[in-house]
């Protein structure tokens, strides 16, 4: 088959496309690192774009078989896959490994097991005070609090106080100290 950009039709490239789909599947599965298997349909993609835009460009001389020059794309955009996805490995090595990375995890892990600390002890305050300790927890204005539990600002003050003095007094002890 001869193409010139003037005539490549959609059924020329479609019977180009039929021709030659197991012969580029079979190279991209030989030529792929197998842990990037995943990757095999964005590489048949870019393989059949690339075939296209270089058709349309009277890039393919006809020196070759189309089947083979379709081959060599297929195993030359295998191979650029397999480096773009070594690259990002190494850079997903090089942030894991990174002091930022660790000290990241870290906190996340500290305020975690603050956070399940915090609910475990607000899970053992009166019912009476919960709602509204827990809503102010969240970032809530007294205002905003008030309208939530349909009741009056002085009432929402009332309990969190009273809560915190529930809280001094029966969990205390409880509550290790900051930074243990």
């Amino acid at each position: 088959m001869n193409f010139q950009s003037n005539d490549l039709s959609e059924q020329d490239f479609e019977t180009i496309v039929t021709e030659t789909k197991l012969l580029v599947l079979k190279t991209i599965g030989e030529t792929l690192i197998d842990r990037f298997d995943e990757s095999t349909e964005d590489v048949v993609q870019e393989v059949y774009f690339r075939v296209f835009k270089a058709l349309k460009k009277n890039q393919f001389k006809g020196e070759a078989k189309l089947s083979t020059w379709v081959y060599t794309i297929a195993k030359n955009e295998s191979n650029r896959m397999n480096s773009k996805r070594i690259r990002e490995e190494e850079k997903a090595k090089k942030y894991l490994n990174s002091e930022f990375y660790t000290e990241l995890i870290e906190a996340q892990t500290e305020k975690i097991e603050t956070s399940s600390f915090i609910s475990t002890m607000l899970d053992r305050v009166p019912l009476a005070y919960r709602k509204a300790l827990s809503l102010y927890l969240e970032g809530m204005s007294m205002d905003e609090i008030a309208k939530e539990m349909s009741v009056k600002q002085g009432t929402v003050k009332s309990r969190l106080f009273r809560a915190k003095i529930w809280i001094r007094e029966n969990l205390l002890g409880e509550v290790p100290p900051h930074g243990a």
